[in-house]
């Protein structure tokens, strides 16, 4: 089986889209009051292992403005922007 470049490529903004959804997820849980059953919490757990390492590389450097936490949507374009160049180095 043979991989080419564009296969890669689209692999790379798959992973993108997902972890660009997972990111909005996150974000959002803060706002929405899902509740405590063991799937949630499963799913809260989840995000946290996957979601917050990134998103506290740039809490460091941007500070909340009161209840408003900017650094998921500075995060967000780090993502997209890291991705295109990725994809460009990939497809050539």
């Amino acid at each position: 089986m043979t991989f080419d470049r564009a296969l890669i490529a689209t692999f790379v903004s798959s992973i993108t889209i997902v972890y660009t959804i997972m990111i909005l997820i996150y974000a959002m849980q803060s706002f929405i009051p899902l509740g405590y059953s063991s799937p949630v919490m499963m799913l809260r757990r989840f995000l946290d292992e996957t979601v917050a390492p990134f998103l506290l590389v740039f809490r460091r450097f941007i500070r909340p403005i009161g209840p408003l936490d900017l650094s998921a949507m500075v995060a967000l374009f780090v993502l997209w922007i890291g991705s295109g160049i990725v994809q460009g180095l990939i497809a050539g």
